[in-house]
């Protein structure tokens, strides 16, 4: 019998999509043939059916009743099919915890595999499939993915330490220094990545990552990435609040990006930074207004270019900043 493969039955089902009862026919008929497949001891074919399956999962359908086939396929030890196994996976068990229960042991055991991209697959799945005690049982061996000698893997764990964090917060104090470290990763992928993860925890709890701030500080005066830049003043914004020396500290070095750099983005985050830090310095009288005035300077000259810019957003943002740098003017 001839067996569709996955590539077949998408074209299949894009030319019957204008005809919806022909559509489900055709589908009915195709999760028939898929569970003869399955049932199939030949490799190919039951990594086939798990891909279609996992099409047809995207599509709407309900195929939760090949769970134990798509386990039976994260199991091969081949990588061509073990990651299509991983795929189904993060479609289909996030909707049974009983499952993922089944496969703890298999995703631990695959997270020390020397095949440094099957170990990235498992990290993705357990992204989207993350629960309580996964997080639980996990955590030790994606902490050790952390120590890998490959960025690519060190990166993924780091990642995946958020949801894991969502899940089991009362882990956060147990791999706080090992996710510090990945701060001075000479990598600076996985710094990114690190700095992300912190923006995100730090957005909720702010409190408990001011410890970070030497190691924020040495990213701001030596990195030259934009993306990692802006993250970083707007972790120290969300930090100022919770530190009161944290502004006046950070105002030297925020002018001084504000008038090098020619990444308009990066510039306006800084002014806006600029802005909360003088508010914050002079509610709490830590330094005197004449000290600010030639930050205040700096900031409206910069902002002044947006507004004469021809382009509408920086207009806008010049507005915008301008009336931010207004809310503490009254003060002064």
């Amino acid at each position: 019998m001839f067996e569709k493969n996955l590539q077949d039955m998408v074209k299949d089902i894009r030319s019957l999509s204008h005809n919806k009862v022909a559509l489900d026919h055709y589908v009915s008929s195709e999760l028939q043939n898929i569970k003869t497949e399955l049932k199939k001891n030949e490799t190919r074919i039951k990594s086939s059916a798990v891909s279609k399956l996992t099409y047809l999962k995207m599509l709407g359908y309900d195929t939760s009743r090949a769970a134990f086939h798509i386990i039976e396929v994260m199991s091969i030890q081949r990588f061509k099919y073990k990651r299509v196994g991983y795929l189904a996976a993060a479609q289909v068990f996030p909707q049974n915890t009983d499952l993922i229960l089944l496969c703890t042991n298999l995703l631990k055991k695959d997270l020390h595999s020397k095949h440094t991209f099957a170990v990235g697959t498992v990290v993705n799945c357990v992204a989207n499939i993350m629960d309580f005690d996964l997080a639980r049982d996990l955590l030790d061996d994606l902490t050790s993915v952390m120590t890998s000698s490959k960025p690519y893997l060190r990166k993924k764990a780091v990642l995946v330490l958020y949801k894991v964090f969502e899940k089991y917060p009362q882990c956060i104090p147990l791999v706080f220094d090992n996710l510090k470290k990945k701060l001075v990763d000479n990598d600076v992928s996985v710094v990114c990545c690190t700095i992300n993860v912190v923006c995100e925890l730090a957005a909720k709890r702010p409190r408990k990552y001011v410890s970070l701030v030497p190691c924020l500080f040495t990213i701001l005066e030596t990195s030259q990435n934009n993306w990692m830049l802006i993250k970083i003043v707007k972790l120290l914004v969300t930090l100022m609040p919770e530190e009161p020396r944290l502004a006046k500290k950070t105002l030297p070095q925020l002018c001084n990006i504000i008038q090098t750099t020619p990444a308009k983005s990066l510039m306006y985050e800084c002014i806006h930074a600029v802005s909360t830090a003088i508010a914050q310095t002079i509610s709490l009288k830590i330094v005197n207004v004449e000290d600010v005035l030639p930050y205040i300077k700096i900031c409206s000259e910069k902002l002044k270019l947006f507004l004469e810019d021809r382009d509408q957003n920086l207009k806008y943002l010049g507005l915008v900043g301008f009336s931010s740098m207004m809310q503490f003017s009254k003060s002064i």
